[in-house]
């Protein structure tokens, strides 16, 4: 995998750097559904990407956030590429938003690489050289950092509204920062201690997953199974609780969190 992450890295550094031109910058090119919006800086970003990959694996398949990547290969690899998680933040001028760009291997993720294009801090790990462990210290779920993803819908409403109440009462912190891929990348860093997420895509969870258990992270699904990230499960809502620690991650599930 290392030509595979050297070409990653190039790409994505390369779709930074026209970021970092463009933040701040609210110039809307289709509106996908409720406050979701398609940015000129996405599809920059994302021509970028998608030439750096196919120019060097061409035989490879491409599913992006935009079109006309938006279909799910049938390759046996395929890139899956989110070329501005955080996009509302980003238009805002809120800095906190990533690039993200994960490999499969038929079902399995082998590569993945979340990279903050405004503090250039960069998470990459592949099936063989997986992301530094960072010494697990036990987290109490009141002391826990805890992000909270769900969808734009009623529903991810509605069930952010109970898991905000939940978390108000029995954790340090809840953070809603609308970059699930980020977000992912703090909790494998050990920046933030978890996140629960309800009714998640594919595409925007599966490289910070990835890094989450390469790291040496838990991550289990709603009925408390270990839970991995498959390229088969993109047609589906993913809820799962990811943590660096078991315990944390089985406590929130016992606290409700991801209760219907």
């Amino acid at each position: 995998m290392a030509r595979e992450s050297a070409i990653a890295r190039e790409a994505a550094r390369e779709a930074g750097r026209a970021l970092r031109e463009r933040f701040g910058s609210r110039s809307i090119t289709a509106h996908k559904g409720l406050n979701d919006v398609q940015l000129e800086a996405d599809l920059a970003a994302q021509r970028i990407i998608v030439r750096h990959l196919l120019e060097a694996f061409p035989h490879h398949g491409v599913v992006a956030e935009e079109e006309p990547y938006t279909h799910w290969s049938d390759q046996p690899f395929v890139w899956a590429v989110d070329p501005l998680d955080g996009t509302n933040n980003f238009g805002y001028g809120i800095a906190h938003c990533a690039i993200a760009i994960s490999l499969f291997d038929r079902d399995r993720v082998r590569l993945a690489l979340v990279l903050d294009p405004l503090s250039q801090r960069e998470y990459v790990a592949t099936a063989h050289s997986p992301l530094p462990s960072v010494p697990t210290t036990e987290v109490a779920m009141e002391e826990a950092v805890v992000s909270l993803v769900t969808n734009y819908s009623d529903t991810g409403y509605e069930w952010f509204r109970r898991a905000d109440a939940l978390a108000a009462k029995g954790c340090r912190r809840a953070v809603n920062l609308w970059a699930p891929a980020l977000d992912l990348a703090l909790v494998a860093s050990g920046a933030i201690d978890a996140m629960v997420c309800h009714a998640g895509y594919l595409l925007d969870v599966c490289g910070g997953l990835f890094l989450v258990q390469s790291a040496g992270g838990c991550v289990l699904d709603r009925d408390g199974y270990p839970f991995t990230a498959r390229r088969s499960m993109h047609d589906k809502p993913l809820s799962f609780v990811a943590a660096r620690s078991s315990a944390l991650a089985h406590r929130l599930l016992e606290a409700g969190f991801l209760s219907d």
